[in-house]
């Protein structure tokens, strides 16, 4: 059985847990922690559509939850025990098979079409689809799901043939999709079929202290599947609290465990996750990169490069705290082993020190 902190869980969110464990055992159990004001209106508004047939749009950034939140979509509406099947839209770039994966499709009706097969609608009659990262459906599929959403019919690719169907809908994406409306990557009047109810899943840095929730539980059901009782010293924990999340609830698991496995005691210091956590959103170049070559390479002082731009406001705080936490990993976690990786007289330990402490850079 495994293990789940319910101060951490509203009563809606214990009772979908409970659901999903009835419906698909412990090892699929749907666990949404936290008790932050917005994910709370979140878990209520699931409540209140989740008894209709309608579709369900859910936004937000990569690793917020989304699937689960669509899970509870399911697990609370009256189609619960009927099938509920996932489909990663990204999987299926090519129109063909996107459109077999979604609708199926007849024997010969395009290469590789060696038999007939059912599609994801056919097999989800009764109860729910979930379309995954939508925003990147094939076009060809996009006009034959608004004509399944406006009338329940779809025809399987080659076939003459129109099926009825009985599913809900429920969508997600990371992407913004009236950007993709605007260069013609998204149908505009599948968008309006898809949002009767649209749900905006916050990220974890605008979730007040979930944070801290999500790794206590992340902890516990590491120590009862693995035994060792271990916990975030407070240096790490000052750390994260600091951390901004970029790849939010999956990241945070990832980087829990991580420290879980690499500490070499029942204490998770710093230097035992440090090189786990992102340093921005994937693509994202940062200042702070460059400066930190030039600095270890003796391409220029800390004062220089860094004390100023920061007091000019040409560098913000978020690019200090992960130039310091990178050299802070280089140093061991040690702040007088920092100077010597900036390169750094021993006699300047006070006044960075002061430095950090006054302007709230300690990572």
């Amino acid at each position: 059985m495994s293990s789940y902190s319910p101060e951490a869980m509203s009563d809606f969110a214990l009772r979908v847990r409970k659901a999903s464990i009835t419906e698909w055992g412990y090892r699929r159990a749907v666990e949404m922690v936290g008790a932050a004001a917005k994910f709370l209106d979140i878990q209520k508004t699931i409540e209140k559509v989740a008894s209709f047939n309608e579709p369900v749009l859910i936004t937000g950034e990569s690793g917020s939850g989304k699937e689960a939140l669509a899970q509870a979509v399911y697990l609370m509406g009256p189609r619960r025990g009927k099938p509920f099947v996932s489909v990663n839209c990204p999987q299926y770039v090519e129109g063909n098979l996107t459109v077999s994966e979604l609708f199926g499709h007849k024997k010969g009706s395009f290469t590789g079409a060696s038999s007939d097969r059912r599609g994801c609608f056919e097999t989800a009659d009764r109860g729910v689809i979930f379309l995954d990262e939508i925003g990147d459906l094939h076009m060809s599929a996009q006009v034959m799901l608004l004509r399944s959403l406006a009338n329940g019919e779809f025809q399987p690719l080659g076939s003459e043939i129109t099926q009825s169907v009985n599913v809900r809908i429920v969508a997600a994406t990371n992407r913004p999709l009236t950007q993709l409306i605007a260069s013609a990557g998204f149908r505009h009047d599948l968008y309006h079929r898809l949002c009767y109810f649209l749900i905006r899943v916050p990220a974890l840095r605008e979730r007040e202290n979930d944070w801290f929730y999500l790794l206590e539980h992340t902890l516990q059901r590491l120590r009862a599947q693995y035994g060792a009782s271990r916990r975030f010293s407070q240096a790490s924990l000052k750390m994260l609290e600091d951390y901004e999340w970029p790849g939010n609830v999956r990241e945070l698991i990832s980087v829990t465990t991580t420290g879980y496995a690499l500490a070499d005691s029942d204490l998770i210091e710093p230097q035992h996750f440090m090189a786990h956590l992102s340093e921005g959103p994937p693509g994202s170049e940062d200042p702070s990169h460059d400066l930190y070559r030039r600095m270890t390479s003796n391409g220029g002082g800390f004062w220089e490069l860094v004390h100023s731009p920061f007091l000019d406001r040409t560098l913000n705080r978020s690019q200090v705290k992960a130039l310091i936490r990178q050299g802070l990993f280089d140093a061991g976690g040690s702040y007088r082993q920092l100077l010597h990786v900036f390169r750094l007289p021993s006699a300047d330990y006070q006044k960075l020190m002061d430095f950090l402490r006054h302007h709230d850079l300690k990572p």
